[in-house]
């Protein structure tokens, strides 16, 4: 037992071990006499203490220049500009740029989703019909064999209309387009639904 806790805590990073450490009061006799040999092989506990408070404050730094860049994109600065701006005694230039980089990777697909474009509207005009009308045949027939109104399925509705409108835009409800399309479309799959109801009538059980 006491061999395979060791190996267990050998895999552990340091940040892992750490917090395991600290938090081994409820542990076994056989765990914590594991983690004390573990933490030795690493250097002690004050070694692998030091080593966690490095990584905590590399990853609070990550964080601080994160928030930064992100300011700096959104007040219309470029990589150039971010590059001369952004400095650190903790990351190296290359850390630095990989975070500009993906700030400016998710600010991009971001601007692209909202952007209104002509595909923007042929494909939510499409997506939403296609899926209207799917919906609106669904929500028909469980009318014709219930004889119910379940307003839950008007969600169902959604999700249908919403799939197939971003499957032909490629874009998220952030774009008013998508949003306005996706909602005009669930009223279009009720007012179907209820007219097929209509022209088709009751067909389920007998009451």
């Amino acid at each position: 037992m006491l061999d395979e806790l060791i190996e267990r805590y050998s895999k552990y990073s340091d940040s892992e071990l750490m917090n395991v450490y600290l938090n081994s009061n409820g542990y076994t006799e056989d765990a914590k006499k594991a983690l004390e040999i573990v933490v030795e092989e690493r250097g002690g506990f004050s070694s692998l203490k030091e080593r966690y408070y490095k990584l905590v404050e590399k990853e609070e730094e990550k964080q601080r220049v994160y928030d930064k860049i992100n300011q700096l994109y959104k007040k219309g600065n470029t990589k150039n500009d971010i590059n001369s701006i952004i400095h650190s005694e903790i990351l190296s230039t290359e850390e630095i740029q990989e975070i500009t980089d993906l700030v400016s990777s998710r600010i991009e697909a971001e601007k692209k989703d909202v952007e209104i474009k002509t595909s923007t509207y042929i494909g939510s005009i499409l997506g939403g019909f296609i899926g209207g009308t799917i919906g609106g045949i669904l929500w028909g027939l469980q009318l014709i064999y219930s004889g119910h109104i379940f307003y839950l399925f008007a969600v169902g509705l959604g999700i249908i209309s919403y799939g197939f409108i971003k499957f032909f835009t490629k874009q998220s409800k952030n774009n008013i387009v998508v949003l306005i399309l996706t909602v005009a479309s669930v009223f279009y799959a009720l007012i179907l639904g209820f007219y097929i109801y209509e022209l088709f009538g009751y067909r389920g059980p007998e009451r």
